[in-house]
C-alpha cells in the first residue's frame, strides 16, 4: 500500500489510518449483512424430501411439517394397523412399531404382537376404508369404515375412529399411541 502522496510522513500516516478505518468499517458492515442473511436463510429454509413410500413431497418450514406430510403418514399408519390378513399381520405390525417413540415402544410391541398372534390363530382379515382425516397439534383423528372377515364370512362392518398421538422431533415422526376412539355412551332417557 503506497500512501506517500504527501511530503510529510505524518500526513501520509493519517491518510493510511483513514483508509484502514474505512476498510474496517466496510468489512464490519459486510459481516453484519452476511450474518443477517444467514440468519434469515436458516429461519426460512425449506427442506423438501421425497420418501419412496409417501405420495407427495415433505416440507418442513420452521420445523413444522406440511399438512400433506402428516396426512400421508397417518394414512400409512392406519393402513398398517387396520388393514391386514393372517399372513401379513405380523410383518405389518413390525413395520408399524418402527414409527413408535422409544418410551411407547415396549407397551405397543406387546399389544401389537398379541394382536398378530390372535389374527394368525383365528384367521381374521381386516380392511379399513379411510373416509376423513382431521389433524390437531400432536393428535390425528382418522374416520372410516372397518370390515372384518373370517375366511369368507363377514364378521364386522362398522364405522371406526382412530386417534393417533404423535410428536415430531428433529424432523422425525414419532408415534406415541394408536387407539380406537369410542363414541360416548348416551344413557337411555327415563320418562
Amino acid at each position: 500500500m503506497n500512501t506517500n502522496i504527501f511530503l510529510q510522513k505524518t500526513s501520509n500516516l493519517f491518510v493510511e489510518n483513514r483508509l484502514l478505518k474505512f476498510v474496517i468499517v466496510a468489512l464490519s458492515l459486510a459481516v453484519t449483512f452476511n450474518s443477517f442473511m444467514v440468519y434469515r436463510a436458516v429461519k426460512y429454509q425449506r427442506v423438501v424430501l421425497i420418501p419412496p413410500e409417501l405420495t407427495g413431497t415433505v416440507e418442513f418450514v420452521q420445523g413444522k411439517p406440511s399438512d400433506s406430510y402428516v396426512k400421508d403418514v397417518s394414512r400409512r399408519l392406519v393402513n398398517l394397523a387396520a388393514t391386514y390378513s393372517p399372513p401379513t399381520a405380523r410383518a405389518q405390525f413390525e413395520e408399524l412399531l418402527a414409527y413408535y417413540a422409544p418410551e411407547s415402544y415396549s407397551e405397543a410391541s406387546s399389544a401389537w404382537y398379541s394382536l398378530a398372534s390372535r389374527v394368525e390363530e383365528s384367521q381374521v382379515s381386516s380392511v379399513f376404508y379411510l373416509e376423513k382425516i382431521e389433524r390437531d397439534e400432536g393428535l390425528i383423528e382418522v374416520f372410516g369404515n372397518l370390515k372384518q372377515f373370517a375366511a369368507n364370512t363377514p364378521l364386522e362392518n362398522t364405522s371406526k375412529t382412530y386417534q393417533i398421538s404423535y410428536r415430531l422431533q428433529d424432523g422425525r415422526f414419532y408415534l406415541i399411541s394408536f387407539k380406537e376412539k369410542f363414541a360416548p355412551r348416551q344413557e337411555a332417557q327415563r320418562d
